[in-house]
């Protein structure tokens, strides 16, 4: 029998498994682990991980969410039996939820035995869930608590300059290792970010197991991280950064049902000085994005945007009539007076890198008419881009005209 005495979630936990004669574990909400009784030499490859790793491995999490055991394990109060999933060294299991209020705070784990459990026996696994609901809500509460102290300090970094020294030492505080490469990750939803929605991301970021969360904030739409990767090397670590971002999208879609939403990323960085700086990246990134949806569209790191960095400071500089191209001028004047769209060809056409085919298609016209309009910006402007240098600044002058101010 269990007994309301338990000083730790370890005592619980051996409690239980010598109530129940099986292996337990006792994990957080995010699938972290927190506690476990001893097993004998028979136990699987998944609970091995678990305690080593002190985590739950990502593949397990993955097959558990595909074959909706988290998803049913939220839904009701009683223990689940679960099926093997020997692909990922997961035999049969009784899981129980540990819950506040309807509100998922943790899960007990039972490696199921050769003979099925008794209806005394699941109840005793359920009444351990009762148990540690107490201890889980006291550790909730600590964890929030860090949570609000790491937010506060990360929000003062994306918006004041600190000495090296002072962030070194929360970094300790928060006991964060200090990063070796890393990026701020600036990610963008159609709607304010809600408290459920923020649960969700924070749950996402810690199950993953791709790069290294170092601190994050939330900002009325947008989720901004400092993730740091395991890489030393710069094609290592945009391979794992690319890897980290797919996967965040595809279960952000297919766990939550979230898909509208914008991912920017700053240049990757060494140490932790210079995250203003960083943060504004990523942002001119969002901007860009929104501006240029069709041309970067696929791009997340600022280092991918290539001439298009340029623009925020080239555009300003049209504005200010600092700058001007008389041929584009001599064109707009054309297309304004004959109703055309020869700027438009000419932009297009310079961004295939002069494939007509492709600029038909896009603009829904014939080749032969993307053909006449060329030779008719030759005439009009004296456009005939024999340069490389040319071809680029006639690009980006138009792109630039484009960049909401």
């Amino acid at each position: 029998m269990l007994n309301a005495t338990y000083h730790s979630l370890d005592e619980l936990a051996e409690a239980i498994g010598s109530a129940l004669n099986a292996p337990i574990t006792i994990e957080d909400r995010a699938h972290r682990l927190l506690a476990y009784s001893t097993h004998t030499i028979d136990t699987d490859p998944a609970r091995i991980a678990t305690i080593i790793g002190r985590r739950v491995p990502e593949s397990v999490i993955d097959q558990l969410w595909r074959g909706e055991v988290i998803q049913s394990l939220a839904e009701q109060d009683e223990p689940l039996v679960i099926s093997a999933r020997t692909d990922v060294g997961l035999n049969d299991r009784v899981a129980i939820a540990i819950k506040q209020d309807g509100d998922v705070l943790g899960y007990i784990w039972s490696i199921a035995r050769a003979t099925p459990f008794t209806a005394e026996e699941l109840a005793l696994l359920k009444k351990g869930a009762m148990l540690a609901q107490r201890q889980l809500l006291a550790l909730d509460m600590q964890k929030k608590r860090q949570e609000e102290k790491s937010e506060q300090f990360f929000w003062e970094l994306l918006h004041e300059e600190m000495a090296e020294a002072d962030i070194l030492r929360m970094f300790s505080e928060l006991h964060i290792a200090p990063p070796g490469i890393s990026r701020l990750l600036l990610i963008r939803f159609k709607e304010a970010i809600t408290p459920r929605l923020a649960d969700r991301l924070r749950y996402l970021l810690t199950i993953q197991q791709t790069v290294r969360p170092l601190l994050h904030a939330y900002d009325g739409q947008d989720f901004i991280l400092w993730i740091s990767t395991n890489e030393d090397g710069a094609q290592g670590e945009r391979l794992q950064f690319d890897s980290f971002i797919q996967s965040f999208r595809q279960l952000l879609a297919e766990r939550f049902d979230y898909t509208d939403f914008v991912c920017a990323s700053s240049e990757v960085f060494t140490g932790v000085l210079s995250v203003l700086e960083r943060y504004e990246e990523a942002e001119v990134v969002l901007r860009l994005k929104e501006a240029y949806p069709f041309e970067l569209g696929p791009v997340t790191r600022y280092e991918r945007l290539g001439l298009f960095q340029l623009l925020p400071v080239f555009s300003e500089r049209i504005r200010r009539k600092t700058v001007r191209l008389e041929e584009i001028e001599r064109l707009r004047a054309y297309d304004t007076s004959h109703d055309a769209s020869l700027c438009e060809t000419l932009e297009w056409f310079l961004h295939f890198d002069g494939n007509v085919k492709q600029v038909a298609a896009h603009l829904h016209v014939h080749p032969n008419t993307i053909l006449y309009r060329m030779r008719r910006i030759e005439e009009e402007a004296g456009i005939r881009m024999e340069s490389l240098p040319e071809r680029a600044h006639l690009y980006l002058y138009l792109k630039a005209e484009r960049y909401p101010l």
